[in-house]
């Protein structure tokens, strides 16, 4: 699910919603800012890139990396 103009405390919400209605399923998270922080703990796993937006994000996530463009090899070698 990809979210726009919401606010970080509805980030988190979607994220446990999820979660609550398929305890089956392993939720994970992309940010790239300091109102993406509570998103990224909530998810079983978060990738916080580090940018312009500061490293807030880089910091509260399991993952952090440097740019978007190396979400694709991240993703696709680990799954």
């Amino acid at each position: 699910m990809i979210g726009c103009r919401v606010t970080p405390k509805e980030k988190q919400l979607l994220v446990k919603l999820i979660k609550d209605s398929n305890p089956d399923a392993v939720t994970l998270a992309i940010g790239d800012g300091a109102n993406d922080v509570s998103m990224l703990t909530e998810a079983h796993v978060g990738i916080g890139i580090k940018g312009v937006e500061g490293r807030e994000a880089a910091k509260a996530s399991d993952i952090a990396i440097g740019e978007f463009r190396f979400l694709r090899r991240l993703i696709l070698y680990w799954g």
